[in-house]
């Protein structure tokens, strides 16, 4: 085995017989996967609509596309973890759409996540053990988790328990995971996901050797580096559709897909100035501070999850009454800001200063009440609640009736569907009125700063429209907005400052107008030089 995690053809450290069907390059004897006509609702949200794909014996094939394109509910589906509204899945004659996923993983599928959850008091040996068992002959267990360590440069930490072990170590264990049930078929999903550097290039140096088998690799990925080095088909999903397919030269020179990526082109700006508004703050009982400092500082602020680091040295800032931009593609770190921002997550180093005080260190019911305000993505209505119910839960129990019917009203000055819609449950409204009840309940609680992450993902382009337009009233009435977008142009179109996030860090920051310039926009959002075709 080499430094990158590779097999040694000459068959060191631990390589036996029973390998050999790991390493066995009978293309012709593999089956072919098939997806038809895959259909997949969650309530009133359809996360595939018609998608067809087939992945012949041995070939590699990248599923990309924005936030919210289904590219996970694919792979999900394929493995049994979903299970289809309409339509079917084959793995060669079998049909495993009516299948458990426990089976469909015996009959040659496995899928390897994003973030991974091994049983973390089991040794790295005892985890792939557990995986193994899938497999239908269980008498040479032993010799085959030894040899899938080997593969996957774990043998030597085989008795360590899986929570002590690294980023990368917990990547190459998810796959060892995958691979000891011996698939016909790998799904990857975003396994290079919080990588960076050599951790990258080994990650996808042990992918390529598990490909070079002869085993079939669905892959979904954002890191354009990883697609390019692996695949030769890419499949483009956008608002559960295919929209393109082709070779990874071919994607990255359509221009449709970097319309899907980047959003429509940005019109002109047309914004009234913000309602001053210092005098109605002071009454409500916010507090005052500098002239001179801003609204919401971070300073070289570090935050992530486990050994993943998702920020890295992050300084925004945000001005009373500003709309401010966090654009980035996925895995950029947009999410993990937002949760920082609002509390969710503690940062691992710099300061956060709000209205004057350092907050580093406040929780977040406490953020909430010093007036920030996050509307999550995926708006997390409660959806077995009334519309007026989901409104006012989030206002404090100290508040008297007249205090709650005028955020109620202010809300539905704002979103006068609600109104309408005061006593129907939140589980039976539209995508778009959901978001909206997301975004009222969020000004229930008379911020000053209202954090929206992705509130446009998913939803038709009228009711987008509508979003912004609400928007625009809540910045007039004082309240700043930090506004994490996937459509790049939507978000420039609405804001004052823009930051790009690149793998965690900063990219640019700046006068939003600046990012106009498609050369420009490409090196800071995909991080390439301005001279390189764009990215995926």
């Amino acid at each position: 085995m080499d430094e990158t995690g590779a097999w040694n053809q000459s068959g060191t450290e631990g390589s036996g017989n029973e390998m050999a069907d790991v390493d066995k390059n009978g293309e012709s004897d593999r089956p072919t996967l098939r997806v038809d006509s895959a259909v997949k609702r969650f309530g009133g949200v359809i996360a595939l609509d018609g998608v067809s794909l087939v992945v012949h014996p041995g070939e590699a094939v990248a599923v990309i596309g924005p936030n919210g394109a289904g590219k996970s509910t694919l792979l999900k589906l394929m493995a049994g973890t979903y299970r289809l509204t309409s339509g079917s899945v084959h793995l060669g004659t079998q049909r495993l759409d009516n299948l458990g996923a426990h089976l469909v993983t015996r009959r040659g599928i496995a899928l390897a996540y994003q973030v991974p959850r091994p049983f973390s008091q089991l040794t790295v040996r005892e985890n792939v053990m557990v995986a193994a068992q899938a497999r239908p002959h269980e008498s040479s267990a032993g010799t085959w988790v030894d040899a899938i360590l080997d593969r996957c440069g774990l043998l030597s930490k085989s008795e360590v328990a899986a929570g002590d072990l690294r980023l990368l170590d917990l990547k190459r264990l998810e796959l060892a995971r995958a691979l000891a049930t011996s698939p016909e078929v790998l799904l990857l999903d975003e396994v290079a996901a919080g990588l960076v550097g050599r951790e990258l290039h080994e990650i996808i140096e042990l992918i390529r050797s598990l490909h070079r088998d002869g085993r079939s690799i669905v892959l979904v990925e954002h890191v354009e580096g990883v697609v390019a080095s692996l695949v030769e088909r890419v499949v483009v999903l956008d608002w559960g559709r295919v929209v393109a397919e082709g070779t990874p030269a071919e994607i990255e020179a359509d221009p449709k897909i970097r319309e899907i990526y980047l959003g429509a082109g940005v019109q002109a700006k047309r914004r009234l100035p913000a309602v001053e508004n210092t005098q109605a703050r002071n009454d409500a009982g916010h507090q005052e501070r500098s002239h001179n400092e801003p609204l919401l500082a971070l300073d070289a602020v570090s935050a992530g999850y486990g050994d993943l680091v998702a920020l890295r040295a992050v300084d925004l800032v945000v001005e009373a009454a500003e709309v401010v931009a966090v654009l980035g593609a996925n895995g950029a770190g947009k999410t993990t800001l937002a949760g920082t921002i609002s509390g969710l997550l503690r940062p691992r180093a710099g300061r956060i200063r709000f209205a004057g005080v350092d907050i580093t260190d406040l929780p977040v019911h406490k953020r909430a009440r010093s007036g920030i305000v996050l509307s999550p993505e995926g708006r997390r209505v409660f959806s077995d609640l009334t519309v007026r119910e989901n409104l006012s839960i989030a206002v404090s129990l100290r508040s008297g009736r007249r205090q709650l019917r005028a955020r109620i009203d202010a809300v539905h000055s704002i979103f006068p569907v609600l109104s309408d819609l005061g006593h129907t449950m939140a589980t039976a409204l539209s995508g778009g009125q959901q978001q909206m009840l997301a975004i009222g309940r969020a000004l229930m609680s008379d911020p000053q700063l209202l954090v929206c992450d992705e509130i446009s993902l998913g939803l038709a382009p009228v009711m987008v429209d509508k979003l912004y337009e609400a928007l625009e009233q809540v910045r007039r009435r004082g309240v700043a907005i930090v506004l994490i977008e996937q459509n790049v142009h939507r978000g420039l179109e609405f804001a004052d400052r823009a930051y790009v996030l690149s793998r965690g860090a900063i990219s640019y920051a700046g006068d939003p107008e600046r990012l106009l310039d498609e050369a420009f926009l490409d090196s800071t959002y995909f991080g390439v030089q301005p001279s390189l075709p764009t990215a995926i």
